[in-house]
Parts: structure tokens; C-alpha cells; sequence
């Protein structure tokens, strides 16, 4: 897993919601909550079935992943701004528990994914912009000394006075044999 892969996922995850009509994601319907003054919120939950593939860190081998993906996002903008596919803050919380066999090996795993991840600009159009991602994906296994355990954040600044985006914060460690 690459820190730089999955922010700039984030974050054409991010732009493709901006473009669309349709939340990134397959969630429940909206619920509008009350804002304070303009503002107005969306709030979707995720319950959908998740098949992934992952190569292990510490052996290489290619796990085949079955399992759920459960969370919520919150996207927060004006009413106009929200059913245009836009918004000034967006968050997502997400949990993915699946079961897996290793194509190598043959030994089983189990994942427990956690992550959290945020946008946030002064208004759609604005030149700046915050991105965080933080991950706590933790993979055990029948096997001795294949599982693993990794952790991620990251932190992407825009500022209006350069066009360059900056990354304060970037963590990620690998632990094997969990």
C-alpha cells in the first residue's frame, strides 16, 4: 500500500463526487439535517458487500479478500451547493471486515480496515484546500508470522499563494509476523 496511491485516490475519489450527480459511493438515501444559518448537510450510511485483492507486505503474497464495507459520510455546503455535487467539508468513516485465502500459500487471513478520511475549503471553487487520510488496517492469519499490521496518515495542504499542493504530515509503518 502507498501513502501518496491512496490520498491521491482520496482525492480523485473527492473530485469525481464533485463532478457527478451521485455520492462516490453506492450509500442510503440523504438525509437533510438542520444546518446552523446557510448551511445544510447530507448524511448517507454504507452497508455494501466488498471484494478486494491486497498482497501482503511482508510475504508478497496475493490475498483474495470477501467481506463488508459498513460507514457513514457527511458532506456539509449550502442546499444549491450539495445538489450540485459540491461541498466545503466531507467526511467519511469506514470499517471493512473481511475473510480471505492467501493464492500462494493457501493459509486463511481476516482484515479489520478502520480509516477516516476528510476534505475541507472554503468553498467549492476556493484555490485552497485540506485533505487527511488516517488507516489502521490490521490482517491476521492461520499461518505463523503472516499477518500484518499497517498504519497510515496523511495530510495534504493546497494554499491559495502557491500552486503547489504540500504534505505535512505522511506516516505509514509495517509491522509482520501479527
Amino acid at each position: 500500500m502507498s501513502t501518496r496511491f491512496l490520498a491521491a485516490l482520496a482525492a480523485a475519489a473527492l473530485l469525481g463526487a464533485c463532478a457527478d450527480d451521485q455520492p462516490a459511493t453506492a450509500p442510503s438515501t440523504p438525509s437533510l439535517a438542520v444546518g446552523t444559518g446557510h448551511n445544510a448537510a447530507d448524511h448517507f450510511t454504507i452497508d455494501q458487500p466488498a471484494d478486494f485483492q491486497l498482497t501482503s507486505p511482508c510475504n508478497g503474497e496475493l490475498i483474495d479478500f470477501t467481506g463488508r464495507e459498513t460507514g457513514q459520510i457527511t458532506l456539509v455546503d449550502t442546499r444549491e451547493n450539495l445538489d450540485n455535487g459540491n461541498s466545503v467539508h466531507f467526511e467519511h468513516l469506514g470499517r471493512v471486515v473481511a475473510t480471505g485465502i492467501g493464492e500462494t500459500t493457501g493459509a486463511t487471513y481476516q482484515i479489520n480496515d478502520l480509516f477516516h478520511e476528510g476534505f475541507e475549503s472554503p468553498s467549492p471553487p476556493a484555490p485552497q484546500v485540506t485533505i487527511t487520510f488516517q488507516e489502521t488496517l490490521r490482517v491476521t492469519s492461520t499461518a505463523q508470522g503472516t499477518g500484518f499490521t499497517v498504519r497510515e496518515q496523511f495530510h495534504l495542504v493546497v494554499q491559495p499563494s502557491s500552486p503547489d499542493a504540500k504534505v505535512t504530515r505522511e506516516v505509514e509503518s509495517v509491522r509482520c509476523g501479527s
